[in-house]
Order: structure tokens, then C-alpha cells, then sequence
């Protein structure tokens, strides 16, 4: 099979129709906002894809050649249909429409959703969203019985069969202490090191606290549940407990940043723990609405990131 020298995209050609229609370069430079040279450019790229003289120039003037008569009749045809196709898409976006009903538990509710939701938005103005946030726990509940379309957690494999999980986002848990901390000028330690600590803990249900008790688990490290000082429901309570020096604690690192950069909180590496985890979308293994369906799809191709990690 023979190549075709070069590349060629959708721009030549429509550079190529512009300067056609003007029936001069400048003009076709000036209609597309380009400078004569990159018109030239463009054209010259076109004529050496296809391999043939597509243009005669006479002065400032240029004429189609038999070749080009055939390649503009064609590169008329692609660029209508391309045309039909953004308005069909434009159509698409504008008729999913409704109310999408959102779960998530604490981190992805308060650090994730609020960016992708208003993104999301600006593309689907006509979806009106509700988010809830609750626990990893509650928010399976919920979209068990059918009180959300979706939900956004932190730990995979709620009760359920009926259930399917996606990747949304990375995640990293990290120790915090306060700066006073007698851990606060560690570079590193062991989990053993965490024995006797005052714990600022989530409470019961919580996916990170799940992930957290598992992962020390499998470092060699179990939690005395009389070092939890105490239980909070939510992220933004456990890292003002800690800058407070009511105890330490593993949270997300999107929570963290601003509390690091004011030197309110300290981080500290636990050797040997896995903290790296994923929050999954989960959804009901059933037909979604149009809104949930373009939602899916729009984070699976708006992938948040941490801010530190």
C-alpha cells in the first residue's frame, strides 16, 4: 500500500476552501485570521499530501487545476458534514436535561465534586445537580434503595451485586500531627511508632477509615480503639482537631495543603503503608438517566488530580 507523503488535517482543507472562495491568499490569510506565509504553508502542505498541483497562482490570483477541481468539490462535502456534526453535538448537549442526584462521602463531596460539578455544568447548564454528602456506607444505602443516581466514594465493594464501580480519582491518606508534635520533625516512621498516640479518627462507616485501619493492618500495625480521643464525620473537624493538638491523624492529602503552607499542620511519611487509594463512581448495573449517563462519561474524561501529594 502506498503512503501518502506528509500529513494533512481538517484545517488545510479549510484553509484551502477559504483561499478557493476569497480567490487570493491575502484574502483568505485576512478571512482566517493567519498570516500570508502560514496559508502558503497550509496549501503547500495539502499539495504534497495528495501529491499534485492543486492550485495555479496568476499574480495575487489563484485558480483551481483539474485536481483541485475534484479535491475542493470533496473538501466541501467533508467540511459541511463536519459542520452538521457540531451542530448535531451542539443539539445532543442541549437536550440532556433533568436533575442529577448525587452522593458522596467526605472527600470527594467537599474536594472533588465541587470543581467537576461546576465544570460539568458549564458544559450541561440545563442538568440542574444535588449533591448530598454522607458516609461511604450511607451513600451505597442510598443508591441501593434508589434515593441517587450516583455516588462517589472512597472504598469499592459496598454490599451489593448490583452495584459497579469505576475509578474517579487518585487519592493519598497522610499523617498529620501538629507542629509541636514530638513526630512533627520526622522525615519518616514506623507504624509501630503511632503506638500510644491520641487519634483523631472518622467514624464508623467511613471508607477512609476503612482504607486507613486496613492498610495498617497490613503493615503489622492493629489500632487500640482506646487511642481514638475521637470520632468526627468530617475531614475539614479532624484537621482542625489536629491543628488544635487534640490528637494525630491520616487524612487525604487534598484537604492539607493551605494547613502545610501556614505551617498550622506537619505531614509525616509512615514507612512500609500503602496510603495510596482510589474514589470510585458507583452507579446501579441499570440504564442511567441521559444527565447520569453524560455525567459518567464527562468525568471519565475530566479526571481531577490531588493538589499534593
Amino acid at each position: 500500500m502506498q503512503t501518502e507523503p506528509g500529513a494533512m488535517n481538517i484545517n488545510h482543507l479549510i484553509t484551502f476552501i477559504t483561499t478557493v472562495e476569497k480567490g487570493t491568499l491575502s484574502a483568505a490569510a485576512e478571512e482566517l485570521h493567519l498570516t500570508q506565509p502560514a496559508v502558503s504553508k497550509q496549501l503547500q502542505a495539502l499539495e504534497d499530501y495528495f501529491g499534485l498541483r492543486l492550485l495555479e497562482r496568476r499574480g495575487r490570483e489563484v485558480r483551481l487545476t483539474a485536481a483541485g477541481e475534484i479535491c475542493y468539490r470533496h473538501a466541501r462535502i467533508i467540511a459541511s458534514h463536519l459542520n452538521q456534526t457540531r451542530r448535531e453535538l451542539a443539539e445532543l448537549t442541549q437536550l440532556v436535561r433533568g436533575r442529577l442526584l448525587l452522593g458522596a462521602s467526605t472527600t470527594p463531596g467537599q474536594y472533588i465534586l465541587p470543581r467537576l460539578i461546576g465544570a460539568f455544568r458549564r458544559e450541561y447548564p440545563r442538568v440542574e445537580v444535588i449533591l448530598t454528602i454522607a458516609d461511604t456506607q450511607e451513600v451505597v444505602q442510598r443508591l441501593q434503595e434508589g434515593e441517587i443516581d450516583l455516588g462517589v466514594v472512597g472504598a469499592a465493594g459496598g454490599r451489593g451485586k448490583n452495584l459497579s464501580y469505576s475509578r474517579l480519582a487518585g487519592d493519598e491518606l497522610v499523617l498529620i500531627v501538629p507542629p509541636g508534635h514530638r513526630l512533627a520533625g520526622a522525615t519518616a516512621i514506623s507504624p509501630g511508632e503511632l503506638k500510644g498516640e491520641p487519634l483523631v479518627w472518622r467514624e464508623s462507616g467511613s471508607g477512609t477509615r476503612r482504607v486507613v485501619e486496613e492498610r495498617l493492618a497490613a503493615a503489622g500495625f492493629t489500632v487500640d480503639p482506646e487511642q481514638i480521643v475521637m470520632e468526627l464525620g468530617s475531614t475539614e473537624a479532624i484537621v482542625s482537631a489536629v491543628e488544635a493538638g487534640l490528637g494525630i491523624s491520616l487524612v487525604t492529602s487534598w484537604a492539607v495543603e493551605k494547613s502545610v503552607k501556614l505551617g498550622r499542620l506537619a505531614v509525616v511519611t509512615l514507612q512500609g503503608v500503602d496510603l495510596k487509594r482510589d474514589l470510585y463512581l458507583v452507579r446501579r448495573r441499570q440504564p442511567l438517566s441521559p444527565a447520569a449517563e453524560a455525567f459518567v462519561n464527562f468525568a471519565a474524561d475530566h479526571q481531577p488530580r490531588p493538589l499534593v501529594s
